[in-house]
């Protein structure tokens, strides 16, 4: 069974509840479609899991801030991503040269050489879309004029690949040619038939955005996609927020789910 993370968000506690979970329901392989940094307290201990526990860790758009002074972000992220890449940048010593080997001397070149997507099997995996796999967002088609857009995005430009999995958005949804489908506690599974095209969204383990603010993440059982919903420690999570000195919309977001 393989489990798809993205957008932990330098959220340790999040990500150890994940984990937790995945060692409970028998996951063997991990990968993960980015942003690991950014917002969150925690870049080096959520950086050593990357390193040490994911098949793949592809390049997000916080990544790409991080390596190359460069972004869009609001004040408040833009914060957080330079106070991340001090703390990567002044992180040193045995466990690190452990994890990274003498090709990579430090957190900062690990992240420079992530792949933007990687093809596994008959998936596609992005940060963003398969237009731009660091940036775009896949977003729910909310009309019938994007529906009928999905539908030709999957139809025309899914080549190489059936399912595209995709964060970023950190919202958990599949967009295919017949509808798009929202999993809840009640109806968390969905089997696609073999060369069905989808867009699988997975939601976001660190700060999710769809008004709810347990972990999300998915899991891949042959054709079977499951999503789950993890409680963690959200408060400590908050309480290192205020401590290091990031902003408090930070820490005050992460219990709305937005």
């Amino acid at each position: 069974m393989i489990a798809v993370v993205s957008d932990i968000h330098g959220n340790l506690e999040a990500l150890t509840a994940v984990l937790e979970k995945c060692e409970e329901i028998g996951v063997d392989d991990i990968v993960c479609l980015g942003d690991i940094i950014g917002y969150g307290p925690d870049p080096i201990a959520v950086a050593d899991i990357a390193i040490e526990r994911f098949r793949v860790t592809l390049m997000g758009n916080h990544e790409e801030a991080l390596v190359t002074g460069k972004h869009r972000f609001n004040p408040y992220a833009a914060q957080a991503i330079d106070w991340t890449r001090t703390q990567l940048k002044g992180a040193s010593g045995g466990r690190l040269s452990r994890l990274l080997g003498s090709e990579r001397p430090d957190y900062l070149s690990w992240f420079k050489d992530l792949p933007a997507y990687v093809v596994d099997a008959n998936r596609l995996l992005v940060h963003g879309s398969i237009y731009d796999p660091v940036h775009d967002y896949v977003d729910e088609p909310e009309n019938p004029v994007e529906a009928e857009q999905m539908i030709q995005t999957l139809e025309r430009d899914f080549s190489g690949f059936d399912l595209c999995f995709a964060g970023h958005n950190h919202t958990p949804f599949i967009a295919t040619k017949v509808g798009t489908f929202f999993p809840h506690d009640g109806h968390p599974t969905f089997t696609l038939p073999p060369g069905h095209k989808a867009y699988i969204c997975v939601g976001s383990v660190g700060q999710p955005r769809d008004r709810d603010w347990r972990s999300s993440f998915a899991t891949i059982d042959g054709n079977t996609i499951t999503y789950h919903r993890v409680s963690y420690d959200l408060q400590l999570t908050q309480q290192k927020i205020l401590d290091i000195g990031l902003h408090k919309f930070l820490a005050e977001r992460l219990q709305y789910g937005c």
